[in-house]
């Protein structure tokens, strides 16, 4: 008799078990499972695991006026899943149902259901389910029989037949409730990785949308960044049709006859403004005024956002009304929505750098140019009694000079070009600095076509001619040096002059310096090459300064 009675036990946990298999492959039940603690999930895995307790009941085996079942395996794991809250109402809906079928054991059967969902839940709160060795599994479940077994010969009478009762059905019923118990934290266990996965699949697809996607976002949201964006989430995604909008109208629709569809406009900006008011969406086509014609069934959309504010909205179009609640598919839009506002972002970050260091090339070139105006015109004035034919040559280099800052367009130009211009600054300061200056050029020829930032050389020279050459009193030498450096090019930039004081040097160095000169080259070449190019500078009071740098060679 006990042997068949453990039979009919193990067919039925087995049974429950398949069950929950089953239920726990549907993604709103993992939803709930492993989502938000909220009342939702409380009533819904109450009633879920009071339903395989009631189902423990109805399968068990009548002895005499009483049931062996298995019962208390559906409010024991309720508690372990759920809490205690969840352990007591699927023990009070178990309970409540073996009460009502009767036998001198049906009150301490239903209060001792209760206890055990309780007991369930207290050991959840200090052992997460999924970190339950089977030994502590096997535990709990002899606890949870204990204590129905002791609520039977407490309350139940006569107390002989009570403890006949116990004796024919406690080993068959306590192994097949720690058998039961085994095989649910295993069924949960297995819940909780494809759960990881279908997280892990979301990210993953995520972070590889956004690698292929960052080029085109980098000018920021507009129409055709947004064409491109939604083309690539549509292939690599596996979604029907994609959407991208800002907050007035749509941007790109792609994919299943969205992007061609009359009325898809309208569809759009019905779904972003439900998106900017809750955040994160999804409908079926019943929900919303989809075309008849159109042949999706569902969407999902999230928020764009820039700077905290949203927007845009990003939208995905299933033909399939059950992919509008999948986990995978909200956490690849949720995550994609959020590497896409993060690049966004970025790219407007990028974009005010840009104007930034515009700004200082054109400050630089105005705190150069009235520098050049008023002190050389200044030398030409004197010259133009005593010596015309100087003079001339003066405003001819001076012409040169304010020619090439008033055509410079773009960031680039010819090693050449900075040299023919630095050429012409150097001709009216040796008149300056009346035959005290020397200048010595050793380039290498075949740098000369080399492209480099404009005003890279000049800040470098007037910085070298003005505060470290022209308070000496004689025998200034300025030596500017290009050669080639494996594949790169390096520049040197040498005086012989008083050099830069400690105090000045740290100030350069640690980029705290005022004006724009050295620490505007410094940091445009950082930016264009990387952190580790830039500017070297070696000084010595009293003996002079070398500023050198290396321009890498350009990308074939």
């Amino acid at each position: 008799m006990t042997f068949a009675m453990l039979l009919k036990l193990l067919e039925n946990i087995s049974g429950i078990a398949v069950i929950s298999l089953i239920i726990g492959q549907l993604d709103y039940f993992r939803n709930i499972v492993y989502g938000k603690n909220d009342w939702k999930r409380v009533v819904i895995l109450s009633a879920l695991f009071g339903f395989l307790s009631v189902i423990g009941t109805e399968h068990g085996i009548r002895i005499n006026d009483a049931l062996a079942n298995t019962r208390i395996v559906g409010a024991v794991v309720g508690g372990l899943v759920g809490g205690p809250v969840v352990g007591f109402f699927a023990g009070v809906i178990g309970g409540i149902h073996r009460y009502s079928i009767g036998g001198f054991t049906a009150a301490a059967c239903a209060l001792s259901t209760v206890l055990a969902g309780l007991f369930g839940g207290m050991v959840s709160e200090r052992v997460n389910l999924l970190r339950l060795k089977w030994q502590q599994v096997v535990l709990v479940g002899v606890a949870a029989e204990l204590i129905q077994k002791v609520m039977v010969l407490l309350i139940a009478r006569p107390f002989a037949a009570a403890l006949e009762l116990e004796l024919k059905i406690a080993i068959p019923t306590t192994i097949v409730t720690v058998i039961g118990l085994l095989i649910f934290t295993r069924v949960f266990l297995s819940l909780k990785m494809m759960q990881d996965e279908s997280g892990a699949l979301g990210a993953n697809l995520a972070l590889t949308i956004a690698s292929q996607t960052l080029p085109h976002l980098r000018t920021g949201l507009n129409r055709q960044s947004a064409e491109k964006t939604a083309e690539i989430i549509r292939e690599i995604g596996m979604v029907d049709a994609v959407a991208i909008t800002d907050r007035e109208q749509l941007l790109s629709a792609k994919g299943s006859g969205l992007e061609n569809h009359l009325q898809k406009e309208a569809l759009c900006s019905q779904v972003a403004k439900a998106v900017l008011k809750q955040h994160t969406v999804a409908y079926r086509d019943k929900e919303l005024d989809f075309p008849s014609t159109l042949r999706l069934k569902s969407v999902i959309g999230a928020p764009l956002y820039h700077q905290n504010k949203p927007i845009g909205t990003l939208q995905f179009y299933y033909k399939s009304a059950s992919h509008k609640s999948s986990r995978t598919n909200l956490k690849l839009l949720d995550g994609l929505a959020n590497l896409l506002s993060v690049q966004i972002e970025l790219a407007e970050i990028e974009h005010q750098s840009k104007m930034r260091q515009q700004a200082e090339v054109n400050a630089l070139q105005a705190q150069i140019n009235p520098h050049f105006l008023f002190n050389t015109l200044g030398t030409i004035m004197s010259y133009c009694r005593t010596n015309p034919e100087l003079a001339r040559g003066l405003l001819g280099h001076l012409s040169d000079i304010f020619r090439r800052n008033l055509k410079s367009k773009g960031n680039f130009h010819s090693l050449q070009e900075e040299l023919e211009g630095i050429t012409s600054y150097l001709e009216i300061e040796k008149v300056r600095f009346a035959n005290r200056l020397q200048v010595n050029m050793d380039v290498d020829a075949s740098l000369l076509e080399r492209p480099l930032p404009i005003l890279t050389l000049q800040p470098i020279v007037e910085n070298a001619i003005h505060h470290g050459l022209f308070p000496k009193i004689s025998d200034c030498l300025l030596t500017i040096r290009v050669k080639a450096a494996g594949g790169a090019m390096q520049i040197e930039i040498k005086d012989n002059g008083v050099g830069i004081s400690e105090e000045r040097l740290a100030q350069i160095e640690s980029r705290q310096s005022e004006g724009i000169g050295l620490v505007n080259v410094h940091k445009r070449l950082q930016s264009i090459y990387g952190d580790a190019y830039g500017l070297e500078i070696d000084s010595k009071p009293g003996i002079g300064t070398t500023v050198s740098f290396i321009i890498p060679a350009p990308e074939s």
